[in-house]
């Protein structure tokens, strides 16, 4: 990873919390959430990060965001700390680095009109006049598909679709260079999610914005993101382009979460590849690998001892003892 060139670059971050034990009132559970993880954004990239609930991803989004302070690691915006920034500069950190939340209905104050909600972050700049915020306000509405005779609305008298378009005009107000999207599609129903999908790409090349998208759905992030990032347990497994992620996998979780995809048309082969069990509990990662316990390429190298994330090939990099074994001939 070169920081001269990410936008927003995060290094060794760890994030864990003390947890009640259920079967002990005063003993205190730890909760990986988020181990170790290097991850960088870079300009006009469109980053995506995909695996299954609760593997840490949601939370790994919003340290990036700067929403959540992390235990461990660093988060450096075009090369400075953003924990170290003055407060005139951070604030332009969070003005540049705008969130669109997974829940479309809790992420908007009821009380507060949709003009006002859209708004709000041009008023905290204090840049531009009520007219002028009048103005740009009904102009990013139209953008994403919104109604200006919508200003005086409240956000209950919308759809769950509606109610995102909301959320990323909000976004787009402040005129940020980098939007972190989490799970943006996953609260609403399938005929909604490819607009809110072709929505946000077309924001990402209408304002040459970078981007980083959440999403458990890997046929979402293959035709929307320059790089995928797979996260287990806490840990990015793999990270590859995203062409290569579909065509040359190179971790058995990859392969798995591939093989779930839908398809119409799928043709006669070999049985799909099914995962073992349930993801593990982050209060009790296992040992060696932590995907081995739902592995069939599992051997006892990997219950022993932890692959590091490697170079497979030249921007390629996965997580496995054993990733020759999945090469295709």
């Amino acid at each position: 990873m070169n920081p001269e060139t990410a936008i927003l670059k995060a290094s060794s971050i760890t994030k864990r919390y003390q947890m009640k034990d259920a079967g002990f009132a005063s003993r205190r559970a730890i909760l990986t959430a988020v181990d170790d993880v290097d991850i960088e954004i870079r300009p006009g990239e469109t980053l995506g990060i995909a695996g299954e609930s609760g593997c840490g991803k949601s939370t790994l989004a919003r340290i990036m965001a700067g929403l959540l302070k992390p235990e461990n690691g660093t988060i450096c915006c075009n090369g400075r700390d953003i924990t170290t920034l003055p407060p005139p500069e951070y604030i332009e950190f969070r003005r540049q680095t705008q969130m669109i939340f997974q829940d479309p209905f809790s992420s908007l104050n009821p009380r507060m009109r949709v003009g006002d909600i859209i708004s709000e972050p041009l008023m905290l700049s204090g840049m531009l006049s009520s007219s002028e915020r009048r103005s740009r306000t009904e102009s990013i509405m139209q953008t994403v598909g919104l109604s200006t005779e919508h200003y005086q609305r409240f956000p209950h008298e919308f759809s769950g679709g509606q109610r995102q378009r909301i959320g990323i005009a909000r976004a787009l107000a402040a005129a940020p260079s980098l939007i972190i999207a989490d799970e943006p599609v996953s609260a609403l129903d399938i005929s909604i999610q490819a607009q809110i999908i072709n929505l946000l790409f077309s924001m990402k090349q209408q304002y040459n914005l970078s981007m980083l998208l959440v999403s458990h759905d890997l046929s979402v992030l293959r035709h929307v993101c320059d790089r995928i990032c797979i996260m287990y347990l806490g840990k990015i497994v793999e990270t590859a382009p995203a062409a290569e992620i579909f065509e040359s996998c190179r971790h058995p979780y990859t392969e798995a979460l591939i093989e779930a995809i839908p398809r119409i048309n799928r043709q006669a082969g070999p049985k799909r590849l099914l995962l073992k069990d349930d993801i593990p509990s982050p209060l009790a990662i296992p040992a060696g690998c932590r995907f081995h316990p739902r592995c069939s390429y599992a051997r006892d190298i990997c219950r022993s001892s932890e692959p590091q994330l490697e170079h497979k090939q030249a921007a390629h990099m996965a997580a496995c003892h054993f990733s020759e074994l999945l090469v295709k001939p």
